[in-house]
């Protein structure tokens, strides 16, 4: 389980003083399946046909979810997490990223993002707009302020030199690293690399989430959310098979990256699927990691819509606007 030099006026306290770690820490496991295949029988009647098709069970549905969910060109995916911990203080993360995962080797992405870290030494709260393309991400900030009177000052003064401009994210970038958080968590907290996989990759990944030890439903139960129906599964997982998994994925495919060596741990976990569609709605999650708690939502939508992501025409480094 994974989570992700400035220059100032005289007057601005030094940014190096600013610096925040946020610990993220956190992995969704996917659901097993197996494909399921059959042959009706000429006796059944009309009714019984209606009752099969018209509504499949839970354990059929979840059974034939994993696959659809393999075939995902792209999807806007909505993620709230929180971590908090004991020594530190608390982390928010929201954000709302359309993610195109057609390449093995080249995340496309975009969309907004807040995030708020109430730490007791620099609470802050930053937020804009994100744009991945492969390696390269860029950031267009909305808001950089701080609820603390002693470095509020220097906060306002930092926003009026970076706000509105598309400033492209490096490491050692105050800022601008932190402004890298939304999208490195969304693909290192989900194992979303779908469409991208080969047949044979694809078939690899499905052998690992039909072994009966993957996952168990604990319960599962019909209801409308969304304005579709769906079932509901509380779930458990295996956290070696889990592993075993990601380490195939991050040999896939370049940007999803495995740590066997994590000692976080999921230990709650929701999933809601269209009964129709096959595809998940959300996920919701509970889990402790060697940081804290943390818990996350996170929802699916527009699944393969075809969306332009592209890097701003024009852009800065943070630390040349900071000058």
């Amino acid at each position: 389980m994974v989570l992700e030099d400035t220059t100032t006026e005289s007057n601005i306290e030094p940014i190096e003083k600013l610096n925040t770690k946020v610990p993220f820490v956190a992995q969704i496991k996917k659901n097993k399946k197996y494909v399921i295949t059959g042959v009706i029988g000429l006796l059944i009647t009309m009714i019984g046909l209606l009752v099969i098709f018209g509504s499949p069970s839970a354990a059929t549905v979840f059974k034939d979810m994993n696959e659809k969910m393999l075939e995902t060109k792209s999807v806007t995916i909505d993620q709230k997490l929180t971590m908090v911990s004991a020594e530190s203080g608390s982390a928010e993360i929201s954000s709302k990223l359309f993610v195109n995962m057609k390449s093995s080797t080249e995340l496309l992405a975009k969309g907004n993002f807040t995030l708020s870290i109430a730490y007791a030494s620099s609470p802050m709260m930053i937020g804009g707009d994100v744009i991945k393309v492969g390696d390269s991400s860029y950031v267009k900030y909305s808001e950089i302020s701080s609820s603390d009177a002693a470095i509020s000052s220097s906060f306002t003064t930092i926003e009026s030199k970076l706000k509105n401009n598309w400033i492209k994210v490096r490491d050692n970038d105050q800022f601008a690293a932190m402004a890298s958080t939304p999208i490195s968590s969304t693909v290192n907290i989900l194992p979303t690399p779908f469409a991208n996989l080969t047949d044979t990759q694809r078939k690899n990944i499905l052998t690992m989430l039909n072994d009966d030890s993957f996952y168990t439903i604990e319960e599962s139960s019909k209801v409308d959310t969304a304005g579709v129906t769906a079932y509901k599964y509380l779930l458990t997982y295996d956290k070696d098979q889990y592993k075993k998994m990601a380490k195939a994925l991050s040999g896939y495919v370049s940007y999803f990256k495995s740590d066997d060596s994590s000692d976080s741990e999921i230990t709650s976990m929701t999933v809601w699927v269209n009964i129709n569609t096959k595809q998940i709605i959300k996920i919701e999650y509970k889990g402790t990691t060697s940081s804290g708690d943390v818990t996350g939502t996170i929802t699916f939508s527009g699944y393969n819509q075809d969306k332009a992501v592209e890097k701003p025409s024009d852009y800065s480094i943070e630390s040349e606007l900071l000058n």
